[in-house]
């Protein structure tokens, strides 16, 4: 399991931002660290959700607010997307019986 995680002073130095971000971030429940002997460790799925949020944050000067709303868009987003898939399988599926 330790092979997948990342200690978040390495993030904070390699993306140049502050601990208090992230901390943040784990706060607005948008991602989620993990603690080990006194370390707090990322794990390698949740450095691309960072990743994004840092982007947003950054480029587009969005605040923490912001990034919780276009994270709930962003899975409303994908369920729906989802959604259409299954009923496109449906409907072929009836398509094919006729």
């Amino acid at each position: 399991m330790e092979n997948n995680l990342i200690s978040i002073e390495d993030v904070c130095v390699h993306h140049q931002v502050k601990i208090n971000f992230i901390q943040s971030l784990e706060d607005f429940g948008l991602i989620h660290t993990t603690i080990i002997k006194k370390t707090v460790w990322l794990d390698i799925d949740e450095l691309s959700k960072l990743e994004r949020y840092l982007r947003l944050s950054n480029d587009l000067e969005i605040n923490l607010e912001g990034l919780h709303a276009v994270a709930h868009l962003l899975t409303q987003l994908t369920e729906m997307q989802n959604e259409i898939t299954q009923l496109k399988n449906e409907l072929n599926y009836y398509k094919q019986v006729n």
